[in-house]
């Protein structure tokens, strides 16, 4: 059918009835003056109608145009951001193999004491109520540009804005991180542009919908999230191809620059009833830690305000492990510099034979009989020490090792100090 069909007859009307009236009678004139007036009423009505419809249709089929042409517009721009996208992850050989920083950058951590990399997810797991919200909410006001360090490690800020996923327990969560920005009543207008929070579950179970974390990113102009917590997240973690679909959730918004912190919990105990010593220890698939850059262990009891701090898998050198002390009034976090662990304060009090590698590992693993990789991690920390200044380091073959015992490491005190007399001033004599 043609346009013209639309309206076939449109301009007709029926045959007029006869003139009761006779011809030439003043009723008979006035009749069909009425009669002609229906009929040119009619037309009009049809004409108007017509018309109507005719804009109707025009209308319709401009915006049909202009929604085509705004679908196609959407449809390239989205092929041309695939194809961005996929040339910025494309390298060639001499790029991608040669043309590496000498440690990977750094959102927490220095030099290569790094607990979260740039562009790798950062799992900080750990039993009920040990404290892992207030670790993470010291990482929230130090990316929000409220504070430079995390236990004595610096902390890079945000450059958009920061998504919190309050999803395990909201408004307990709420309350923890509120305490900690209770001094900062006068950063408000920063607060509200910086930071967005999410409450309760997500809008779609991310192991399903492995797009909608990055969606969800991206809706709030967000290049960090806080997934508080991991189960929340999505439903099923022990299953593989649960675990599976979340990594890809966590990877494709890594490869878009959005950077990563993860809570999560961890199996009920380790293989002996006690504290997990690996990263077996946590709570689900293999590919929830495997997909990870970093994964921390914060482990104690419920409350406890000393609990232990664990780096499980690191991007570069093992950070830890330390002592944490969680400060009840202020909701803070910080190092515990604990006697018995500290392996500066043996040194010190070691002076004049100074300490193995062994002793050292026992004091900082709290082990009787460390192993051998605790030995090794153990030189590598005193010799870390040692470029700090805080030791000093005596080979073997230079006749003060002494006692068979290898290299030994003793306190860098200054001329002061002498014997096992303590500094006023500075616990490690610097």
């Amino acid at each position: 059918m043609t346009d013209i069909d639309l309206w076939e007859g449109m301009d007709t009307v029926a045959p007029p009835e006869p003139n009761p009236y006779d011809a030439g009678t003043p009723e008979h004139e006035a009749w069909q003056r009425q009669e002609d007036q229906a009929r040119a009423d009619v037309l009009t009505a049809r004409r108007k109608q017509r018309q109507d419809e005719e804009t109707d249709r025009q209308l319709t089929l401009i915006k049909a145009r202009h929604a085509a042409e705004q679908m196609w517009a959407e449809e390239q721009a989205a092929l041309a951001k695939a194809a961005a996208d996929d040339a910025a992850r494309v390298h060639d050989g001499a790029t991608f193999l040669l043309d590496l920083p000498p440690t990977p950058p750094a959102l927490w951590g220095k030099g290569e004491d790094i607990l979260w990399a740039r562009g790798e997810a950062l799992m900080i797991a750990g039993p009920q109520g040990v404290g892992k919200t207030t670790i993470a909410g010291q990482l929230l006001r130090a990316v929000a540009g409220l504070h430079h360090e995390v236990l004595g490690l610096p902390v890079e800020p945000c450059e958009q804005r920061v998504l919190y996923l309050a999803m395990d327990r909201p408004e307990q969560a709420r309350r923890n991180l509120g305490r900690m920005f209770a001094g900062n009543t006068d950063e408000r207008e920063l607060l509200a542009e910086i930071l967005r929070f999410w409450s309760g579950p997500p809008p779609s179970d991310f192991a399903a919908d492995p797009a909608s974390l990055l969606r969800l990113a991206q809706q709030h102009g967000a290049d960090v999230v806080f997934v508080d917590s991991l189960k929340d997240a999505a439903v099923g973690l022990s299953k593989d191809e649960v675990g599976a679909g979340y990594n890809r959730a966590r990877q494709l918004a890594l490869a878009e620059g959005v950077q990563l912190v993860e809570l999560h919990h961890v199996v009920k105990n380790g293989a002996d009833g006690g504290k997990p010593n690996n990263i077996n220890g946590i709570y689900g698939s293999t590919w929830l830690t495997s997909g990870a850059g970093s994964v921390v262990l914060l482990w104690g009891e419920p409350g406890d305000p000393v609990i232990d701090f664990v780096h499980l898998k690191q991007p570069m050198n093992e950070v830890g492990p330390l002592k944490v002390l969680h400060n009840r009034t202020t909701g803070l976090a910080e190092v515990f510099h604990d006697e018995d662990t500290d392996v500066v304060a043996l040194a010190r009090r070691c002076a004049s034979t100074g300490v193995s590698a062994r002793e050292a590992a026992g004091c900082i693993f709290s082990a009787e009989k460390p192993t051998n990789a605790q030995v090794e991690k153990a030189r590598r920390k005193l010799r870390e020490l040692v470029k700090q200044g805080l030791l000093t380091e005596r080979a073997a073959n230079d006749g003060k090792g002494g006692r068979g015992q290898g290299d030994r490491w003793f306190a860098a005190a200054p001329a002061s100090w002498t014997g096992d007399e303590e500094p006023s001033d500075d616990r490690y004599g610097q």
